[in-house]
C-alpha cells in the first residue's frame, strides 16, 4: 500500500463537503434517485456476470480498534485493500465514530467521508451514526447512494436501557425499506435482534437482504432469522466475526484475524420454496435448463432452492413458467385455507 497516497486520499476526505441530500430523513428512496449512470443495465455489463442480478456485499468490522476516533482510519485502510472487489453495498459498524456527546460534532464529518467514498467506489454505504433531529437524538444507520447523496435512514427502534439513559430516543415501528438498483433492503440495529416482530416486518414490506450493525456479532440468531424469513443477512459488528448469511440460513463469508471484513457475491435471482407441490416443477426445471440454473434440496427439512445461473434467466420467468410459489406465499396460502375450516 502506497502510505503517502493513502494519508493524503484520507486528508481529501475529511476536507470534502458534499451536499448532505435528504439527511436525518427516515424515508424510503424512490429508484429514480439513482442516477442513470449507475443503472441495473450498467451493472449487467460487468464481466463473470453469473445471473441477472448479483450483490456485491462488504461487510467491515473495526476489530482490534478500541478508540473510536481511530475507528474510521481503520475502514478507510480496510476499503483501500478491497476496492477492486467493487462491491455494491458496504455496511459498516453500529456508531463506529460517535457517541452521544459527539454526535453533533462529528456525525455529519463522518457521513461526508463516506459520502465521497460511496461516489468513487461507485457503491451504496450504510453508515451508522449518532443523528440529531430536532432536539431528539438516535442511533441511526443512514444509508448514502452510489452517487454520494443520503438516501435515507434508519433509527434503531430498541436501544438499551444504557442508551435510553444517555440520552437515544427509540426510532419508529415498523422499521422502513429502501430500494436500491439491486433490489429491496432493510436495516435493523443491534439490540433489535431481539424483536422478532421487526424482522418479520422487513419480510413483509418485501425486504431481500437485511443489514444488521451493531456492536457483537450475533451469529445464531442471524443465521437461525435468514432462514425463517428467506432473506440475506449481513451482520456487521464493531469486532469479529462478522458475517454474510444466505436465505437458507447458510454462512457465506465471516471475518477473522487477518481479514477484518466478510465479503460474498449473493445471487438476488433466487426463490425458496417447501417442497409441496415443487418436487416435480424442481426436475422439469432442471430437465430444461441444466447448468443454467441451480436446484437444491434441502432433503430434511422438506425444502427446495431454486436460483438462476445465467445472465439472460431471472427467477421471475422461472416462476411464471413452471407456477412456483415461495415458502413465505405458501404459508400465508395455507393459512387463508386453514381458516375456512376453523
Amino acid at each position: 500500500m502506497d502510505t503517502n497516497n493513502t494519508i493524503s486520499r484520507r486528508r481529501l476526505l475529511r476536507n470534502s463537503a458534499l451536499g448532505m441530500g435528504a439527511f436525518g430523513a427516515g424515508i424510503i428512496s424512490s429508484p429514480e434517485t439513482v442516477s442513470a449512470e449507475h443503472s441495473t443495465r450498467d451493472m449487467m455489463s460487468r464481466a463473470g456476470k453469473n445471473s441477472p442480478r448479483e450483490a456485491r456485499i462488504l461487510s467491515v468490522t473495526i476489530d482490534g480498534v478500541e478508540d473510536k476516533d481511530k475507528a474510521v482510519d481503520k475502514i478507510l485502510e480496510s476499503l483501500d485493500i478491497m476496492r477492486s472487489n467493487k462491491p455494491d453495498i458496504i455496511c459498516l459498524p453500529e456508531t463506529f465514530g460517535t457517541f452521544v456527546e459527539t454526535a453533533e460534532k462529528k456525525s455529519e464529518t463522518i457521513i461526508r467521508t463516506f459520502s465521497t467514498l460511496a461516489k468513487e467506489f461507485n457503491s451504496y454505504i450504510i453508515c451508522p451514526v449518532h443523528t440529531i433531529i430536532g432536539n431528539k437524538i438516535y442511533n441511526s444507520a443512514v444509508l448514502i447512494d452510489r452517487g454520494g447523496n443520503v438516501q435515507g435512514q434508519y433509527n434503531k427502534i430498541y436501544p438499551t436501557e444504557g442508551e435510553c439513559d444517555s440520552g437515544v430516543t427509540p426510532g419508529s415501528s415498523p422499521p422502513p425499506v429502501f430500494e436500491t438498483d439491486i433490489g429491496i433492503i432493510g436495516i435493523l440495529i443491534c439490540y433489535d435482534i431481539n424483536w422478532m416482530q421487526e424482522w418479520k416486518s422487513l419480510k413483509d414490506q418485501g425486504a431481500e437482504i437485511v443489514f444488521w450493525p451493531a456492536a457483537y456479532p450475533g451469529t445464531r440468531m442471524l443465521g437461525s432469522y435468514a432462514w425463517i424469513y428467506k432473506y440475506h443477512i449481513v451482520g456487521c459488528p464493531r469486532y469479529n466475526p462478522a458475517t454474510i448469511f444466505d436465505m437458507s440460513g447458510d454462512l457465506i463469508d465471516e471475518s477473522g484475524i487477518y481479514t477484518p471484513w466478510a465479503c460474498a457475491t449473493l445471487n438476488m435471482e433466487k426463490i425458496f420454496c417447501e417442497i409441496d407441490y415443487h418436487v416435480q416443477k424442481a426436475n422439469d426445471i432442471m430437465k430444461k435448463y441444466g447448468e443454467r440454473v441451480l436446484v437444491k434440496f434441502y432433503h430434511e427439512e422438506d425444502w427446495v432452492t431454486i436460483e438462476s445461473r445465467s445472465p439472460d434467466l431471472t427467477i421471475k420467468e422461472i416462476v411464471e413458467e413452471f407456477g412456483l410459489t415461495s415458502h413465505w406465499d405458501y404459508i400465508k396460502r395455507a393459512e387463508k385455507y386453514q381458516n375456512k375450516f376453523r
